[in-house]
């Protein structure tokens, strides 16, 4: 059964904003557009009822290309989720924590990186992807892929993975589509994305496992195997591991709500 986490509602609460302005930046754009086009030219004030539904066929189409962009990023060109029963050690996993959480259960995907990481995403709960890269599920052990398995699918149960794909496929759009755009859109992106942090999602997965061990056991395998990906920067908030968050980067550098791996992996044995 689908459990109803009390962050989801604020989740919920922020993804709805974040597309309400989407929207009304592009109709107000529209209306802007035909005004003027109606005092210019000879077309007359039929320029505005045909603009504003052109304004919300190229919001929709925008968003579609966006959530089919981030897919592409996130998973690799060409590639979708995977085949039933063509990775039963990972399906395995992801029905019994399912279960655990009380999430549907997503569509699996495994991205050919050597990279050891992971991500989850998905406007829904019940449309949502949960992919791995190959180097991850070279490099863990199947209690550590649980863990790493049950951090994922608190951010569906609670709304976080919903609202951080909102965000990257609206306020990010521009940089997902031309990754130069990034800096246009950095603050902005990383700003929605501070409304939680690392530690507050591990210590959310933990509680669930009630096995820290797990989870600080799998981030040091990722750190040792290293976890950066070629993925565009705006995708980055995404990822459970920031791919600048291996030891080669200094913890300040990093976003406020980003960890380094090393220091995650202390307050974990902490618990």
């Amino acid at each position: 059964m689908l459990r109803v986490d009390p962050l989801f509602a604020i989740y919920r609460g922020r993804a709805d904003k974040l597309l309400a302005e989407f929207w009304a930046v592009h109709l107000v754009a529209a209306a802007i557009v035909g005004v003027l086009v109606a005092l210019f030219t000879g077309v007359g004030w039929w320029a505005l009822p045909i603009a504003l539904p052109a304004a919300c066929a190229l919001a929709a189409v925008e968003l579609a290309v966006g959530e089919r962009r981030l897919h592409r990023a996130l998973i690799g060109a060409g590639l979708g989720p995977s085949d039933a029963g063509s990775q039963p050690r990972l399906e395995n996993v992801v029905n019994g924590v399912c279960l655990l959480v009380g999430v549907p259960v997503p569509a699996l995907a495994v991205a050919p990186r050597s990279a050891a990481n992971a991500t989850v995403f998905g406007r829904r709960p019940d449309r949502s992807t949960l992919v791995v890269t190959q180097g991850l599920l070279d490099a863990l052990n199947r209690i550590e892929l649980e863990a790493v398995v049950a951090r994922l699918l608190t951010q569906i149960r609670d709304g976080r993975a919903a609202y951080l794909t909102t965000a990257v496929t609206t306020v990010g759009l521009p940089a997902l589509l031309w990754p130069a755009l990034w800096p246009l859109v950095q603050a902005r992106t990383e700003r929605e994305a501070s409304t939680g942090s690392d530690f507050d999602d591990d210590a959310e997965a933990v509680r669930l496992t009630r096995y820290p061990p797990g989870l600080a056991d799998a981030l040091e395998t990722m750190s040792a195997a290293g976890v950066r990906t070629d993925a565009p920067r705006v995708t980055w908030p995404l990822w459970l591991a920031d791919p600048r968050a291996d030891s080669s980067i200094a913890p300040d550098s990093l976003p406020d709500y980003r960890a380094d791996l090393e220091t995650r992996v202390a307050v974990l044995r902490e618990f």
